[in-house]
């Protein structure tokens, strides 16, 4: 199934930003920080990674249950257009 693939892609993904993101730290930052910053900056890259990802795998629930993901600002601005066609319609009719 296309979202099975999806969420296995999003896992991957996942886990080589982790990756990417905290062999960096270790490497160039960690020699400057104490043990307790180490700790408070990859707590703070794991919390930010894993809500980012939580949301995406949120997102693609949503496409897959039948619901529809919408910008509210878009649809006001439609509704602003259509009704302003419909006065037109109304005026020249």
């Amino acid at each position: 199934m296309a979202s099975e693939s999806l969420r296995r892609l999003l896992e991957t993904q996942r886990k080589r930003l982790l990756a990417a993101i905290l062999g960096y730290a270790e490497r160039e930052l960690y020699p400057d920080l104490t043990e307790h910053q180490q700790r408070v900056f990859r707590g703070k890259v794991l919390d930010s990674v894993s809500a980012y990802h939580a949301l995406m795998l949120d997102i693609l629930g949503a496409a897959n249950d039948g619901t529809e993901l919408i910008n509210v600002e878009a649809m006001e601005l439609l509704r602003d257009v259509r009704d302003e066609l419909r006065a037109q319609h109304r005026r020249a009719g």
